[in-house]
């Protein structure tokens, strides 16, 4: 307003002096007598005192605005990132102090809890009758005789212990003496690097005195619990099994007329079982039985010499 006024004043001799002697040049004599750098100094200054209070009262304006609101609403998390329920049959608190390896509380790379898979360790040993049959060539000379199986099992548990896959890593002895048949077979053997052929030359042939055999054998099954759950602290439990696998050893064959003869040889066999298992402290004690067909293959008499048998075993383990 100062600016105004005082631009109308020092103005106002100029435009009388123009109406007065009605000539232009008068207007340009004093528009060059007229002092503009003082007046271009202060609109300046208004002008810049008006821009900075403009920018304070859009400041103040803005600021009352919340600066917290999303332009946009958050999206809703995708299928592949949403946080997934903790079971509570599987939830182990963390507070325990324990391994989740010890707990069986195994964690995905999220962090999140995973399915476990309760894994369990199993040693035994089994004894029984070992009985011949088939009718093959050294079957028919042997007689019931007596095997001895010892080791290790690996249990796979669903989640509930109702079930389980069985891993078992063991090593078996079969014993048999011959049954009086005495049957002679065409056989050759070295001894002391003398070479006997018997069966040939007016020379009769061997006969068998007693056959052992020692292998080592792999095998897989499924268990299953039929009553109770195989983590129930207290009672007995009652579990029935299926399993198969294959064997690898040696069998050495007594003569009666020379040295023994020896071959190598491979198995197989398939079982059925059932077992009482019964807590006691830390450990499961575990005792039952089981029932095995067993099928050698074997060149110990330097011809076919297949041996099946049936296996009747009984079990006594541990298991933790």
């Amino acid at each position: 307003m100062t600016a105004k006024i005082d631009l109308s004043v020092k103005l106002a001799p100029v435009f009388r002096r123009i109406i007065k002697e009605g000539n232009p040049r008068v207007l340009l004599a004093g528009c060059r007598t007229f002092r503009w750098d003082g007046l271009f100094m202060k609109m300046t200054h208004m002008g810049l005192g008006m821009l900075v209070a403009g920018c304070l009262a859009c400041s103040s304006v803005l600021a009352q605005q919340s600066t917290n609101q999303p332009l946009f609403p958050v999206p809703s998390p995708t299928e592949e990132h949403r946080t997934r329920p903790t079971s509570p049959a599987t939830a182990v608190s963390s507070s325990s102090g324990l391994s989740d390896w010890i707990t069986y509380q195994q964690r995905e790379p999220d962090g999140l809890p995973n399915r476990y898979t309760p894994l369990y360790t199993e040693s035994y040993l089994r004894a029984g009758p070992s009985i011949p049959v088939g009718g093959m060539t050294l079957s028919r000379e042997l007689q019931t005789g007596w095997s001895v199986v010892g080791g290790v099992r690996a249990l796979f548990f669903n989640v509930p212990h109702t079930r389980a896959w069985v891993a078992d890593l063991h090593i078996i002895n079969t014993h048999e003496y011959h049954n009086g048949n005495a049957t002679g077979f065409p056989v050759t053997v070295f001894s002391n690097n003398t070479r006997t052929d018997f069966g040939s030359g007016g020379l009769a042939g061997a006969t068998v005195n007693s056959s052992n055999r020692t292998m080592v054998g792999l095998g897989f099954g499924r268990q299953w619990y039929l009553r109770e759950p195989a983590n129930v602290a207290e009672g007995k439990r009652w579990r029935v099994g299926l399993d198969g696998g294959g064997r690898y050893g040696t069998h050495r064959l007594d003569l009666n007329e020379a040295r023994h003869l020896v071959d190598v040889i491979g198995a197989m066999h398939l079982a059925v079982s059932s077992d009482i298992e019964i807590p006691w402290r830390s450990v499961v004690l575990t005792a039952g039985a089981r029932f095995e067909w067993a099928y050698t293959w074997s060149d110990v008499l330097q011809q076919t010499s297949d041996v099946q048998d049936l296996n009747v075993l009984f079990t006594a383990g541990v298991r933790y």
